[in-house]
């Protein structure tokens, strides 16, 4: 409590320090007007305190004899009792018209040069004479105020929204203990419940019941002093500390984006004070190198690792005979390098055999009749040996697999084309994942992600656990499986909502109360996770639904063969995106997958390898 608090403005007052006339209340104009007329330009000073009067506000003055005070000092009492301090009451005394020059105060022991105002006691008979300055009354009037206030206040009872079934009693010594509002311990005073264990600090009896933050600008914040039971479905966390959020905490949230923050979390935030202890910068990787590392997600699903690795540094050169054919290790036949792709208006899609991605320029293609293998120039140069973070024991050997299969460590996908192998160890590595970035940028995180293989890799955005490669700020325990990280393309084209794209969105999807369900699994989705969401069409979708992974993105078979599922013979096949390729037995999207077809002219029958196999 502050004794100078002002209290109601009157007018006009008569002081005891101005008996000749009445002191008026005055504006900052008629102070800057008086210290300019009267004082030659100078700072007005309080009678009282002697400090000098703002030149903004209002104070008390007679404008004729140029007597001005604060009207705090205006205000003080003229007696004061304190009997915990002062063995006497003591009486506001004016030093103005006596002949002291200077006089002392015994609390605080400060020599005063001035006259003014004091609090005094004197009796003469027993030569005693106790002085007391403005400032040392005012605290101790101002610290009384406050316990008469909190005295009064322990003999209420007072009831509070988060503890409605019992009424809580102030106690007025502090004490450290684990506050059942913000779940700290700090010390402080207290609200106990009369009836069980409920305590809570003062501090948080008055919370305020909204607060806006700048990092949740669109909405204010409401308390709550439990997590609403229609959020009782899924895990959520603190957007500040991350710790998950219990059911019982108190919070401050915006029901419609599902915005938690634990109150102190929220507090802290409001105040400047960092919140936890990953919102600093990373130290994972030099400053220097963070502006050039490839933001995800991208426009496009980022498959082709090698193809953005090579751009621009390779081209053909048919001036060299050495260059525009070469016999390669993995292939018995010559191969022709490639300048122009063929005119083939087929929707099918011609993969690599060597990283099995879209063929593009320059690449090589087998010369004999028959044979249909094609490589890109720069899988043709790949490095027969390699040394790679993910296996910093051993190096890793290039090989190619025709007639047996591998499982990639890094994307868990199985290969029959070009692979990095340990033999000691048995660890592959397809060439896609060999080649992706070590570090990245991502839109869901502000540091920079570094590539591992995690013992504990349980990705944030899907919430699903994967033995192979992911990304990882070990500073803030923030891991993205690499499906999540590198695969997902910042749009995409889907049958359900034609003629425009559908956006990758992460939380929180603004102003939407409804709960989100997604179009194609029809399941209940988490709106704290990703998700591919349609403004338009009110459709969303689950990442994994609406572009899954594919498992055996790195198989190359090129014949037909006879299955007992179908009458006719099916044909290996990969067909370009677009919204109308869908497996005949799962219903799901098989764009740019790896499917058997009937070519039969009556028949439109494909299906994905992985039903196939289920077969």
């Amino acid at each position: 409590m502050d004794i100078t608090k002002e209290r109601e403005d009157i007018a006009e007052i008569n002081h005891f320090s101005h008996e000749n006339h009445p002191l008026k209340l005055v504006n900052s104009e008629m102070i800057v007007n008086a210290a300019l007329d009267n004082r030659g330009g100078g700072v007005i000073g309080c009678y009282a305190c002697h400090k000098p009067i703002s030149s903004r506000g209002f104070a008390y003055g007679c404008i004729q004899c140029g007597h001005f005070m604060h009207k705090a000092c205006a205000q003080l009492p003229l007696t004061i009792n304190l009997p915990s301090l002062y063995e006497h009451p003591l009486t506001l005394f004016n030093f103005g018209p006596t002949t002291f020059k200077s006089w002392f105060c015994d609390v605080c022991c400060s020599l005063n040069q001035f006259k003014g105002f004091c609090y005094n006691y004197g009796k003469p008979e027993d030569n005693i004479n106790f002085n007391a300055c403005i400032d040392c009354c005012v605290v101790e009037i101002a610290r009384k105020e406050e316990a008469d206030a909190m005295k009064k206040e322990t003999r209420m009872k007072v009831k509070h929204e988060g503890h409605p079934q019992h009424t809580l009693t102030l106690q007025l010594k502090p004490a450290a203990f684990l506050c059942d509002a913000c779940n700290s311990k700090d010390e402080g005073l207290f609200y106990i419940c009369d009836n069980c264990g409920f305590w809570i600090h003062k501090t948080c009896a008055s919370l305020a019941p909204t607060i806006h933050l700048p990092h949740h600008p669109d909405h204010p914040l409401i308390l709550v002093y439990s997590l609403p039971e229609k959020f009782y479905k899924f895990a959520y966390y603190c957007e500040f500390c991350k710790i998950y959020i219990r059911r019982y905490d108190w919070l401050y949230h915006c029901e419609n984006c599902r915005y938690f923050s634990h109150i102190k979390c929220a507090l802290n935030a409001n105040a400047g004070t960092p919140s936890t202890p990953g919102d600093g910068p990373s130290t994972s990787i030099a400053d220097e190198e963070v502006d050039n590392l490839l933001q995800f997600p991208m426009s496009n699903a980022f498959t082709d690792p090698l193809k953005l690795l090579h751009s621009g540094m390779i081209a053909p050169d048919d001036d060299d005979d050495q260059k525009t054919m070469v016999n390669h290790w993995s292939h018995c036949h010559p191969l022709i390098l490639q300048a122009n792709m063929s005119g083939c208006s087929s929707d099918r899609l011609e993969v690599c055999r060597g990283c099995v991605r879209p063929l593009s320029l320059p690449y090589y293609s087998c010369k004999s009749d028959g044979c249909s293998f094609t490589l890109h120039k720069y899988c043709a140069e790949l490095p027969l040996k390699l040394e790679h973070q993910l296996h910093p024991a051993h190096s890793l050997y290039l090989e190619f697999r025709q007639g047996s299969y591998y499982a990639c460590h890094g994307c868990l996908s199985y290969g029959n084309n070009f692979f990095y192998n340990c033999q000691t160890c048995k660890f592959y590595l397809c060439v896609n994942c060999a080649f992706l970035p070590k570090s990245i940028k991502h839109k869901s995180h502000k540091h920079p992600l570094i590539q591992v293989i995690d013992p504990e890799p349980l990705c944030k955005a899907c919430n699903k656990w994967s033995d192979g490669m992911s990304y990882d700020c070990k500073a803030c325990n923030f891991i993205l499986g690499m499906e999540c990280a590198t695969r997902l393309p910042n749009s995409i084209s889907h049958r359900y909502c034609k003629g425009h794209k559908i956006p990758l969105m992460y939380p929180p999807i603004m102003d939407h109360p409804e709960d989100f369900f997604c179009d194609i699994c029809e399941t209940e989705m988490h709106p704290k996770f990703p998700m591919y969401y349609c403004q338009k069409c009110k459709n969303s979708f689950h990442p994994g639904c609406i572009s899954g992974f594919d498992y055996y993105e790195n198989m190359v078979f090129e014949v037909s063969r006879n299955v007992s599922y179908h009458k006719h013979p099916l044909t290996y096949v990969r067909r370009k995106r677009t919204p109308k390729y869908v497996c005949s037995n799962c219903n799901c999207d098989i764009n740019s997958c790896l499917v058997l077809e009937c070519r039969a002219k009556v028949c439109n029958f494909n299906i994905c390898y992985k039903c196939h196999l289920n077969k």
